[in-house]
């Protein structure tokens, strides 16, 4: 064989207690030597052959078991609930086809019995009292669990069932649960805790008897919370049809030696009967025998193979004890085995383990503090980077605005100017003094200029306007002279009001009014132009639209 492939035989040897190595190995070879199928297989058979036997311990010696036995729960994946029901075996043809007439002749005796049972057990659990057990006096007539299949189901639910019911026949409540139940009390309130329905049930005295802090989930979960937090792990398991089940739960389970040793030094424990699929899983792994059982499991060092390093440690039975809770399994015995013997040789190694997971935690949260910092130095720079985009982009946009506005205000100009000088160039010819009614009239211009030209009366308020308007020209051009032409669309904003000077009267600009219909305008007017707010003055020389002041008035009538 290779050597991969003894590595892998001497796993399925430590798992099962390599009783059969030719069977282990021919089972290995049927499933290309995957470790954790050949196991399953291994003790799927088992379950078709037989159960634990509940062997009672009068008939065998009180020897303590401390075997060493190292185990690669490496190797074991942790299963769900629907895998715990797998392998469970049938009951015999005897309690398949029940006792026949004998049971049907019993059935109201029995029936009666158990009502009773149960109406004195509700009694005594309000009350706090540890009910009474009867042993092998009970008078039904079902074959014992060796000859019935465990109850299946969900682990963590069966976990539950087994600590409740140990607390009703003990009368004790768990470490955890009496601190919570002490501190509620002491306030005066209720415990509101959720999640297990252990925590949700009525609180009383328990006269200070305690029991350790079980696992409520599968015995998988506890295996890998121990290896996870190198941490002890002390297995419980127990068989209810046993003689000395009751006296291991109320002697062993609840004495303050042996649970302050438990609570001390941090043990997982997990417990349960052999009456569920789990626990009676679990006592086939561990390979229990005799009842009451404990079992204790922590990481220990492995031999590194030849030409490697040191080897990580792994998950080992440290111990088994069996037997009856006077001897092997007493609290004396189990408390003076813990703080004796397995804490001071454990305890180095998992401090050391502790350590580094504790070194491993603190870089990781280094780290993701660094990722957090830089993630926040990151989003930082893409906010400043964003906000310097926008901000470009928003002086970007402001000066195309302007000078958009600035190329806009210049065109408009420049078809102002273009409009002024072909207004300018075509300008109606004065009317000459053989016009009747022709009206003189004068407009002083913002610079100070003044302009004078002569109207018909028939002419048009807009005619006036036009011809102010060409005033503000710098260099008009001459008269008929072509000009350059706006654009069609190109409609002039006269930028100024016209009015009289004394007494004030404005002249308004009204299409189609012509001028003699102006009453500030009868007989010739002399006219200042305002310019309207938002435009200034301009500062330009009058054209040649009409005489200035150095004239001579005498075509004045």
């Amino acid at each position: 064989m290779t050597d991969a492939q003894t590595e892998a035989l001497a796993q399925v040897q430590a798992i099962t207690g390599g009783e059969d190595p030719d069977r282990d190995r021919a089972v290995l070879e049927s499933v290309n030597w995957n470790v954790e199928r050949a196991v399953q297989t291994i003790f799927d058979q088992a379950d078709t052959q037989a159960q634990p036997v509940a062997s009672s311990s009068r008939s065998r010696s009180p020897v303590m078991s401390r075997t060493f036995e190292q185990m690669e729960f490496e190797d074991f994946p942790l299963q769900g609930p629907q895998a715990r029901t797998t392998g469970v075996p049938s009951a015999p043809l005897l309690a398949r086809l029940g006792l026949g007439l004998l049971s049907v002749l019993t059935y109201p005796l029995t029936l009666s019995f158990s009502l009773m049972k149960n109406i004195l057990q509700y009694v005594f659990r309000i009350l706090r009292i540890p009910f009474p057990r009867f042993g092998s006096a009970s008078i039904s007539l079902r074959p014992p669990t060796a000859g019935r299949p465990p109850r299946p189901g969900n682990p963590r639910d069966a976990a539950e069932r087994w600590v409740r019911e140990l607390e009703d026949e003990t009368g004790a409540l768990s470490v955890t649960r009496a601190a919570v139940t002490a501190t509620t009390t002491s306030r005066g309130g209720k415990d509101v805790g959720e999640g297990s329905e252990l925590r949700h049930r009525e609180k009383s005295d328990t006269k200070g008897r305690l029991l350790p802090d079980f696992w409520l989930g599968s015995y998988e979960s506890a295996l890998k919370a121990a290896q996870t937090d190198a941490k002890m792990l002390c297995v419980v398991i127990v068989s209810e049809e046993h003689d000395d089940t009751a006296e291991f739960k109320r002697n062993v389970l609840t004495d303050p030696d042996f649970v302050r040793a438990l609570t001390d030094n941090d043990f997982i424990v997990w417990g349960g009967d052999v009456r569920d699929s789990e626990a009676y899983q679990t006592a086939l792994k561990l390979s229990a025998t005799a009842y009451p059982f404990v079992a204790f499991v922590s990481l220990h060092p492995r031999a590194a193979p030849r030409g490697s390093g040191s080897a990580s440690p792994q998950l080992s039975v440290i111990s088994r004890h069996s037997g009856s809770p006077t001897t092997s399994t007493s609290a004396a015995a189990l408390h003076a085995y813990i703080t004796t013997t397995l804490v001071p040789r454990v305890t180095p190694l998992l401090n050391r383990l502790r350590a580094e997971i504790r070194m491993r935690q603190q870089e990781r949260e280094l780290r993701a503090e660094q990722d957090r910092a830089f993630a926040e130095a990151e989003r930082m720079d893409r906010e400043r980077m964003a906000k310097r985009r926008e901000e470009e982009l928003r002086v970007r946009r402001e000066e195309e605005e302007k000078q958009k506005k600035e190329e806009e205000k210049w065109m408009r100009e420049q078809w102002r100017e273009q409009w002024r000088q072909h207004a300018h160039a075509n300008l109606a010819v004065e009317p000459g003094p053989e016009t009747p009614g022709r009206l003189r009239i004068g407009a002083r211009l913002p610079n100070g200029q003044r302009i004078v030209r002569f109207f018909k009366v028939d002419e048009t308020v807009e005619a006036l306007y036009t011809w102010v308007d060409t005033g503000f020209l710098a260099a008009p051009s001459a008269h008929g002279e072509p000009a350059t032409l706006p654009p069609a669309d190109y409609k002039p904003e006269f930028e100024f009001n016209l009015a009289s000077s004394f007494p004030r009267e404005e002249v308004p600009l009204v299409e189609g009014k012509i001028l003699g219909e102006v009453g500030a305008l009868k007989g010739g007017a002399n006219l200042v132009v305002e310019m309207r707010a938002g435009h200034g003055n301009r500062n330009h020389n009058g054209g040649d639209g009409g005489s200035t002041d150095e004239e001579s008035s005498d075509d004045e009538e």
